[in-house]
């Protein structure tokens, strides 16, 4: 950006549309030209922001000196509100361009001397400058290394812990745990409880409330009841048993009388002897019968194990648990409240893996170079060390900011020392990505 060293003044009214400043009509005031210097550059520190170029600025006239009543002042008569400056504003202020993409927020004041104009005054000017929250430090590159500075921790997930069916809360209480997450039990070896709240560590599968399960609970008793049922009758082999004696005399009279028949012809007529064959065939089906009478009651005994599970997956659900290691970082819901399906409960933060977002100078690398690469993460630990943590870029964005820079985010792995996590949320960090 050029920056220019004349700025003329015209007769104008105009305003800033964020602060509401004002400039009134100085229709009859001469033109003046009031050079405006380019601000110092300087060497940034660690706990600097860049210095960021600024627009053609709009300087306020400085009316010549009038005679008579508050002279003092300035030259502004008080009687005058035409000729009354804006509020905050002196003669000879120097006031940016409004810009846009910028909030109040995201702006410093740094004062740079003015030259005199003339008439002995100097000025003051406005420079605009990145927020240094959302500033990671200049990029470097040596040894096929990209060093970066004061990139952020933050939460990697923040779950919110929904009810999956509707209920009352009955408890929001869960148990005690050491850093290891081994459940502390009392004198009379019952886990100790503790209230559910903010800053509770929690692990994998802990429980943290308790919906309403009196009805799953009765559920649950019928279909265990059935199922004892079911594995009784599966066990019974009467019926098979029976089917294969009555087989076996049915055989035996229908060859006995066939015997019979051919020693003493006569003795035993044609239709007998049918009649005898039909009970054997009889007896067959019998059996056949008995054994998938006996297959369907396996067969049984496997759907009432079904329904079981679908009564414990009942009662479970009313089990609000955990789904990783973490902190309880917001409690919505209390007990007795009466929830919908998906209504929160609570919030819970991984401390596990952390994610650090960090800006890197897009005229020095390109997205493509730094994407799923190697990650040396390095801060400052509870202990007042440094340590370092490992990690790899998972994403890099594939636009930029107004610094032509791209945002990278690093997935890092955190380390647990005598029950506390090393890296924190919030932390500023030091990054190499290896190339």
């Amino acid at each position: 950006m050029i920056i220019p060293t004349l700025v003329l003044v015209s007769a104008m009214q105009f305003g800033d549309p964020q602060s509401g400043a004002r400039i009134n009509d100085l229709s009859h005031s001469p033109w003046r030209e009031v050079p405006v210097v380019k601000p110092v550059s300087y060497t940034a520190q660690s706990n600097d922001v860049p210095e960021l170029p600024t627009g053609p600025a709009m300087t306020m006239p400085m009316p010549p000196p009038m005679s008579g009543r508050n002279e003092g002042t300035g030259g502004f008569p008080m009687g005058n509100s035409d000729m009354t400056p804006p509020m905050g504003m002196m003669p000879g202020t120097t006031m940016p361009l409004p810009q846009t993409g910028y909030t109040a927020s995201q702006t410093a004041m740094q004062r740079s001397a003015m030259p005199s104009n003339g008439s002995g005054t100097s000025g003051t000017s406005l420079l605009l400058v990145q927020n240094a929250n959302d500033y990671s430090g200049p990029t470097r590159i040596e040894d096929n290394k990209v060093y970066l500075s004061r990139a952020k921790v933050q939460f990697d997930k923040i779950t919110p812990l929904s009810t999956p069916v509707p209920g009352i809360v009955l408890e929001q209480f869960t148990e005690k745990r050491d850093a290891q997450g081994n459940v502390l039990k009392a004198s009379n070896g019952k886990p100790i409880m503790i209230e559910l709240q903010r800053g509770v560590m929690v692990f994998t599968g802990q429980q943290i409330a308790q919906l309403d399960d009196r009805y799953p609970k009765a559920q649950h008793a019928v279909a265990q009841t059935k199922l004892a049922v079911a594995e009784k009758e599966a066990k019974q082999t009467i019926g098979i048993d029976y089917a294969r004696a009555s087989l076996r005399v049915a055989e035996s009279d229908f060859n006995r009388s066939k015997d019979i028949a051919m020693r003493t012809p006569g003795a035993i007529t044609t239709q007998e002897l049918e009649l005898k064959a039909f009970k054997v065939q009889e007896a067959q089906l019998q059996l056949e019968k008995a054994t998938i009478d006996h297959e369907n009651q396996q067969e049984s005994v496997k759907v009432q194990r079904q329904e079981v599970d679908v009564a414990e997956t009942q009662l479970d659900l009313r089990r609000i648990k955990t789904p990783f290691n973490g902190m309880v970082v917001n409690v919505i819901s209390q007990v007795g409240k009466s929830l919908r399906e998906g209504d929160p409960i609570a919030e819970v933060a991984m401390l596990g893996k952390l994610k650090v977002i960090a800006n890197v100078d897009g005229n020095k690398i390109t997205r493509e170079q730094v994407d799923k690469k190697r990650v040396s993460v390095t801060a400052r630990t509870l202990n007042g060390q440094t340590d370092e943590f490992e990690g790899f870029v998972r994403y890099a964005a594939p636009s930029f900011n107004h610094l032509r820079q791209f945002e990278v985010e690093i997935e890092v792995d955190n380390k647990l020392l005598n029950g506390h996590w090393q890296l924190q949320e919030g932390d500023y960090v030091d990054v190499v990505i290896h190339l």
